[in-house]
């Protein structure tokens, strides 16, 4: 595991993009899997800069979004779908056809899971963005969830309903208590992972996660097993750290 700290988000958001970015160009294809949220906002202006300068395409990547809420349609104001769409899709040359999500609207989720599951191992992910949840979750998959479980339906603890009051919900009576998500299985498959944190709130977490036992009550823990992993930090986010475990930027 790599761990890197950045004295100002910029420059972390910067490492993060343009590392994408060179390995867009130097791939004919290239398969990445996308995380909303506010960390990797960034990330995604960078992408977006890098377009309009003419200095990266995006008509050769797959892309792959984590998660989505059971029970609004990707069109939904609030849907991860049309998040990612706002924030990013939208501004750059990436073709529609290869945008694929979770559908939190259909019938049998069952089914949707397993129509994701099959895509992903057809597209194997090259580099996968991820943060981490106020309660260690990465991507919707909540403590307790299998470390090697596939794509899933799972309710969402009430940790996750408030912090999604930050997404754009008036109330949290609207917020949907379900979530659909990449298992920790899945998104272990992917080539390699990089994972981002900003600010103090996340420093217990960050320790727990570098630290910690590897668990399911703490899912982003998992991290500590994948082959390639990269944790691009802020200084609040590894206060924790010990200075000699990690490389400054």
């Amino acid at each position: 595991m790599k761990i890197l700290v950045f004295e100002k988000e910029e420059h972390l958001d910067a490492y993060v993009g343009e590392t994408i970015c060179d390995f867009i160009r130097q791939h004919d294809q290239a398969t990445i899997g996308f995380a909303t949220g506010s960390t990797p906002l960034g990330v995604y202006q960078y992408f977006i800069d890098s377009y309009q300068n003419k200095k990266v395409s995006f008509q050769n990547v797959q892309a792959f979004n984590l998660d989505e809420y059971v029970g609004l349609k990707p069109e939904h104001p609030r849907s991860f779908a049309l998040a990612m769409k706002n924030e990013l899709f939208s501004h750059i040359d990436i073709l529609p056809e290869n945008i694929h999500a979770l559908n939190g609207s259909k019938e049998d989720m069952d089914e949707e899971c397993q129509r994701y599951e099959t895509l992903i191992e057809q597209n194997p992910i090259d580099i996968q963005i991820l943060g981490i949840g106020m309660d260690g979750h990465i991507a919707y998959n909540e403590p307790g969830s299998p470390l090697d479980g596939a794509c899933h339906v799972v309710d969402l603890h009430q940790e996750s309903i408030e912090s999604s009051l930050d997404y754009g919900f008036d109330h949290i009576e609207e917020v949907p208590t379900q979530g659909v998500t990449q298992g920790i299985g899945t998104i272990m498959k992917a080539k390699q992972l990089i994972m981002m944190a900003k600010g103090q709130k996340k420093a217990d977490l960050v320790k727990r996660m570098i630290y910690g036992e590897v668990t399911s009550d703490f899912p982003s823990s998992i991290i500590q097993r994948h082959p390639n992993v990269i944790v691009c930090l802020d200084r609040s986010a590894a206060s924790q750290l010990k200075e000699e475990d990690y490389e400054k930027r």
